[in-house]
């Protein structure tokens, strides 16, 4: 599937642990359930993403070896 390079985002480390610190205070600090999901489920889509772009640079650098 081709990529539109101007509408790819990156997801970095950093994005993923303040995704992951975001979620990690909302579930601490008694945020109603409902922000506890919806600071999870970013979390988790980030940590999806990155995982599709990691796959995508690994199999790109293999094709041209």
């Amino acid at each position: 599937m081709p990529i539109d390079d101007d509408l790819r985002v990156e997801i970095t480390d950093a994005d993923v642990r303040a995704a992951k610190q975001d979620w990690l205070t909302a579930r601490d600090s008694g945020v109603p359930g409902i922000g506890v999901d919806a600071a999870f489920w970013l979390y988790a889509r980030l940590i999806s993403t990155q995982a599709q772009q990691l796959a995508e640079t690994f199999r790109a650098a293999h094709r041209r070896a």
